[in-house]
């Protein structure tokens, strides 16, 4: 149950932090650390990587599970092509989906109906004059309110009413270039 939980949580802040168009940072190239706290006191760690200002983006979200369970890792990358890769580096293949189009530069007004995605104020956290997003979003039973500040196109704190938790910004990193391997599907992978 707690992994599922997870999981749908993983997918939803992948999807969102992930899965968007092109050109949607106003920085070129960084990485971005994260963490995300639920309800139970639970964390997982988010680190993503983009270039060419979020054309190429790579995200990896692991946590502890807990219990003895051990760590758990999803690893999903969103490139041009306007697909995202999830790899399963047990299985060793990578599922395609459609790129999601979530840009907070340039929000596409189809996307914002379907989200009721509207700005509700500014706010700065340390130091970043951020944008605030409130955005309801449909789940499979019940429809989440998230409410995102965004600065140059960064989510740097996300808040989810349903299930909690609260995303905050561990660090960002600005870079000068990143390696292409970070953007590829490995090598042996199958992709389907």
């Amino acid at each position: 149950m707690k992994k599922a939980l997870f999981f749908t949580i993983a997918l939803l802040v992948v999807s969102m932090t992930l899965a968007q168009a092109q050109h949607k940072y106003e920085i070129k190239c960084a990485i971005v650390k994260t963490v995300t706290e639920n309800s139970g006191g639970q964390k997982s760690y988010t680190t993503l990587w983009f270039d060419d200002y979020g054309a190429k983006e790579r995200s990896e979200v692991t946590m502890d599970m807990g219990s003895g369970m051990g760590e758990a890792k999803w690893v999903t990358l969103s490139l041009p092509d306007g697909k995202s890769y999830s790899l399963d580096e047990s299985r060793k293949n990578a599922k395609t989906t459609p790129r999601i189009n979530v840009n907070y530069l340039d929000m596409p007004e189809g996307l914002a109906k379907s989200r009721k995605s509207k700005v509700i104020g500014e706010e700065t956290i340390g130091g970043r004059k951020c944008t605030i997003w409130e955005e309801h979003v449909k789940q499979i039973l019940h429809t989440a309110t998230m409410t995102s500040w965004v600065w140059k196109g960064i989510t740097i704190k996300y808040t989810v009413d349903n299930p909690r938790s609260t995303t905050t910004l561990v660090s960002i990193e600005n870079k000068s270039s990143l390696p292409a391997s970070l953007f590829e599907v490995p090598e042996g992978y199958t992709v389907r």
